[in-house]
């Protein structure tokens, strides 16, 4: 396979590196017994916890500054996510019958396809995906309109309500319900806008600094993710979550995210080709190219593998955090 000279393979590193964080995050809730595995599960899901935001920036820094024919974009839309989406509700419908014996009725098919049963908890992205995709257009326009400007504003907004999260602000009830739209949306726009601009905006810093910069910010968000994991889930062996919003996970994801983009194998040795003209770079595109597909099917793959004793732990139970952005 020969990679396009128009493909962007960071972008393909970057998506490939989330979809392995998601089901390694999926897998290692289920191996936290006692301290000392708690400790270990803990380490690693400070690192995994990004996949999810990581793929929301691959989307931005693609979507968010083209000039996008509303008719058009959502054809594509619908025919690249909604009907491959469609297919993976089916299936569950039918393994959830078939396996776990649940009765056909229009509940269940509700429930289910909306991500509010047991099964299909991890649909919640995918519909979070598509209600962002209903205001590309719009967004594109006001980022295309007034350019840095415009995402630096968009940014400052998603660093305060980061921050807020952070705090705890909206840990109380009251609030979380009065600002129930901005909680629920602004996350995963959040991470469309940070993307967008870590892509296209050109930063005055060299590559190696700016590489630098993202291993630093990677480092200090990894730290205080583990951190806040550590101090939440004190006594127990169930791994305590960071929500996704909180301002760590947006340091680390970012910190990754810029040095995907900077990182350049020059930095190693003049000598090395460029990972785009090696055969490693054709089994990224063909993984990254995949990450849809791996997502759905990771997931029914160990709910059987759980119920037929293959997995340790409660499986569906251990989950459960995925439909959430709060803890």
């Amino acid at each position: 396979m020969k990679i396009s000279p128009k493909r962007i393979l960071y972008l393909d590193e970057v998506r490939s590196l989330a979809i392995i964080l998601v089901v390694l995050g999926h897998l290692i809730r289920s191996f936290s017994h006692d301290f000392v595995s708690w400790q270990i599960c803990s380490a690693v899901f400070s690192f995994t916890r990004i996949g999810v935001p990581l793929f929301f920036t691959v989307s931005g820094a693609l979507l968010l500054t083209r000039k996008h024919d509303v008719k058009l974009f959502l054809e594509k839309r619908f025919k690249r996510v909604f009907l491959p989406f469609a297919f993976w509700i089916i299936v569950y419908l039918i393994l959830g019958v078939l396996i776990w014996h649940y009765q056909p009725t229009l509940q269940y098919v509700y429930e289910l396809t909306f991500g509010a049963h047991a099964l299909s908890e991890l649909f919640w992205f995918i519909w979070s995906l598509m209600g962002v995709y209903l205001l590309i257009p719009v967004l594109s326009s006001f980022i295309r309109e007034y350019e840095d400007f415009g995402s630096k504003y968009l940014i400052i907004i998603t660093v305060i309500l980061a921050l807020l999260c952070s705090i705890g602000f909206f840990d109380d009830q009251h609030i979380k319900h009065d600002f129930r739209v901005i909680f629920n949306f602004f996350p995963v726009l959040g991470y469309f806008i940070l993307g967008s601009f870590i892509h296209n905006h050109e930063f005055k810093y060299s590559k190696n600094k700016m590489f630098l910069l993202g291993i630093v910010l990677f480092i200090i968000g990894i730290i205080g993710h583990f951190l806040k994991i550590y101090y939440k889930g004190l006594g127990g062996t169930a791994l305590a979550p960071v929500d996704l919003f909180d301002l760590v996970v947006v340091m680390e994801t970012v910190g990754v995210f810029m040095a995907f983009k900077y990182a350049d194998v020059k930095m190693i040795s003049d000598k090395l080709k460029p990972i785009k003209e090696q055969r490693l770079g054709e089994i990224i595109v063909t993984f990254s190219s995949c990450s849809f597909g791996i997502y759905f099917s990771h997931y029914i793959l160990m709910l059987y593998l759980h119920r037929f004793g293959f997995m340790p732990g409660g499986v569906i139970k251990t989950f459960s955090y995925t439909s959430h952005w709060r803890l």
